[in-house]
C-alpha cells in the first residue's frame, strides 16, 4: 500500500516529537503493508512548509528503512498567502516531483473563494487532492460542492479511520457516502504518532471493500496512490 498524507517527520508540525516516534510509526507502517510514505506536513500559518529542510529528514529515514519507499509533500491549506508562495513556486508544494498537490481547504474561507484558490492552483498545472473531505465542515454538509469540484478535476483523499469510526458515526456515513457515489480517489492514514493517530491503511481499506469491493479498495490504497506518486494520470 501507499500512505500520501501523514505527519512523519519529527520537529516539524503537530506529529511526532522525536526521532523515536518517527520510527514507531515507519515500522508500524511496514507492518501493516505499506511500502511508500509520502510525508505530508502542515503548511498554514502556524506551520511554515520549508522543502529542504523536510528533504534532509526524509534522506535519514530512506538510509534507515531501505525497505520503505518515501516521497515528500505537504498539506496545502488554502489561504491567499499560501497561494502567493505557490505562484512563486508551484512545485515546492507537491507530492514528490509530481503536479499533484494534496489541498486542504480553508473552513475560514467561504466555499467560493475556495474555489477560487482551487482554480488558481490548478491554473498553475497542479491537480489539487483534498484532503480529509469528509472532516471538513462545509464540504461534508455540502456533497455537491464536493461533486462540483470532483468534476472541476480536483480528487480526494479520505482517512481510513473515518471508515472505521474514529472520527464519530457522522463523519463515518459521510465518508461512506462519499464513497458510494464515487467521490474518493485515495485512502490515507493522516497519521501523526504511534498510538493514537498511527500510519495504517488496511483497517481502513478494510472497511472500504466492505462498501464498494475489494478491487475498488486496493484502487484507493495502491493504483491511485501509486499513480500519483508516479506522476500519472489516474
Amino acid at each position: 500500500m501507499i500512505d500520501i498524507h501523514c505527519h512523519l517527520l519529527p520537529f516539524t508540525d503537530d506529529g511526532p516529537k522525536s526521532w523515536e516516534e518517527t520510527y514507531a510509526m515507519c515500522e508500524a507502517a511496514y507492518a501493516d503493508g505499506i511500502r511508500h510514505i509520502v510525508p505530508t506536513p502542515h503548511c498554514d500559518r502556524r506551520y511554515r512548509f520549508e522543502r529542504k529542510s523536510g528533504e534532509e529528514k526524509i534522506q535519514h529515514l530512506r538510509e534507515r528503512y531501505p525497505d520503505l519507499k518515501f516521497s515528500l509533500g505537504c498539506e496545502f491549506t488554502l489561504s491567499y498567502d499560501n497561494l502567493d508562495r505557490a505562484v512563486q513556486n508551484p512545485k515546492g508544494f507537491t507530492l514528490g516531483s509530481t503536479n499533484y498537490i494534496l489541498v486542504e481547504p480553508s473552513e475560514i474561507l467561504r466555499p467560493n473563494q475556495n474555489e477560487e484558490g482551487l482554480h488558481e492552483l490548478r491554473g498553475l498545472g497542479l491537480i489539487p487532492v483534498l484532503a480529509h473531505p469528509e472532516r471538513n465542515t462545509f464540504l461534508r454538509n455540502q456533497v455537491e460542492l464536493l461533486e462540483e469540484w470532483t468534476e472541476a478535476g480536483c480528487l480526494s483523499a479520505i482517512t481510513g479511520n473515518s471508515l472505521t469510526g474514529f472520527w464519530g458515526q457522522e463523519i463515518r456515513q459521510r465518508a461512506e457516502m462519499m464513497l458510494k457515489r464515487g467521490l474518493v480517489h485515495c485512502i490515507v492514514s493522516d497519521g501523526h504518532d504511534p498510538v493514537r493517530r498511527p500510519l495504517v491503511l488496511s483497517a481502513g481499506v478494510a472497511a472500504a471493500a466492505k462498501i464498494v469491493g475489494e478491487e475498488a479498495a486496493r484502487a484507493l490504497a495502491v493504483d491511485n496512490p501509486g499513480r500519483i506518486v508516479d506522476g500519472l494520470p489516474l
